[in-house]
């Protein structure tokens, strides 16, 4: 099964069971974006709802347990592009309390260095200082208070479901189900602001355990989008936990070529199979990292796939190297954002 049929299969389920809808349903309320013709948006919850508040805000977490990778910057940078378009507040959590409950780390100490670091990667993709708070999770006050008071509206049991957590666990992994609740509900408690959270398919029973809470609160309940998992060099979503399957922002130029010469590609067994055969773009990785770093269209990705497909480019010759210019071409821009942002600007301090 390719990537592309399996993420249409999750997509057709998830709309049976949860009410989640196709973005094509609100594509022309939408802007122009190139997120949503690559197809890194995928699916929506109430998007349009809240494009018709007079104001609203955008929250999106990110647990702090090492370096930063592709597929990371990937959903902040539609983080900064929903804050720029609409000219929202944005609220990002770096959630160390969740990285040492689930024993992604050895200490919180650990945590808070590595959320300083991801932080000024963060903000180095142009989010507006004046309405962007980052902020570390376990050295807020208001994140433990917001997190009692939800936990009265959760259950055990539905949480442990949810979370596919048994008895061995330790009682963080549950409880922390509030804590991630908190910060979704936090700016609609503080401000009265609906949110808007971008998140990935399988992080949704998050935001239903959320909407339900939100619903005996009597507040606004937060509206999702979501995100394609960027392919990790397996053909897996790319994932701090298997370092093998990811390119990291601190990657050197000899790593990342290597790592893209061995990721997975759609390409024929030879040269000769693939001038007659053609090769798969719905089925490489290498395409799928064009898409999100270099592509500005659908119609510039379609003629691409077109020319794969009738054999007139080589993988190895063409697209691999097509990639690693690519992706040295954003990470060269970013890290030079990077050594110039003032991350005071943007910590949300307790």
């Amino acid at each position: 099964m390719t990537t592309l049929e399996k993420v249409s299969g999750d997509l057709e389920r998830m709309y049976a069971q949860f009410q989640i809808k196709p973005m094509s349903d609100i594509a022309s309320i939408l802007p122009p974006n190139r997120y949503l013709e690559m197809g890194i948006l995928i699916a929506h919850r109430d998007l349009d709802e809240v494009l018709r508040e007079r104001t609203w805000a955008i929250v999106s977490g990110r647990g702090p347990s090492g370096p930063m990778h592709l597929g990371h910057i990937l959903v902040f940078e539609l983080v900064a592009w929903f804050q720029r378009t609409f000219d929202v507040y944005a609220f990002i959590p770096l959630s160390d309390d969740e990285k040492y409950v689930f024993g992604k780390i050895d200490d919180l100490h650990d945590a808070h260095t590595w959320a300083i670091d991801n932080a000024r990667w963060i903000a180095s993709l142009g989010f507006n200082p004046k309405k962007t708070r980052i902020y570390i999770s376990s050295t807020h006050p208001w994140v433990y208070r917001y997190s009692v008071f939800i936990s009265r509206y959760l259950t055990l049991s539905t949480v442990k479901n949810a979370l596919g957590a048994d008895d061995s666990k330790n009682i963080g992994i549950p409880f922390y189900a509030a804590v991630q609740i908190a910060h979704i509900l936090q700016p609609t408690i503080d401000y009265g602001l609906r949110t808007l959270v971008p998140i990935g398919l399988d992080q949704d029973v998050f935001m239903r355990l959320t909407r339900d809470v939100a619903e005996k609160l009597k507040l606004k309940k937060p509206a999702s989008v979501y995100v394609k998992f960027l392919s990790g060099l397996k053909k897996v979503p790319m994932s701090s936990s298997i370092p093998e399957t990811a390119i990291y922002l601190t990657d050197d130029d000899y790593t990342i070529f290597n790592k893209i010469m061995r990721a997975h590609s759609g390409g024929a067994i030879s040269t000769v199979h693939q001038r007659i055969q053609g090769g798969n773009p719905n089925d490489c990785v290498i395409f799928e990292w064009l898409q999100a770093f270099y592509f500005r269209s659908k119609r510039e990705s379609d003629e691409y796939a077109y020319i794969c497909k009738t054999g007139q480019i080589i993988c190895g010759y063409d697209c691999r190297i097509l990639a690693y210019k690519a992706i040295k071409h954003y990470l060269d821009w970013l890290r030079r954002k990077y050594e110039k942002t003032n991350l005071e600007q943007f910590i949300w301090k307790p």
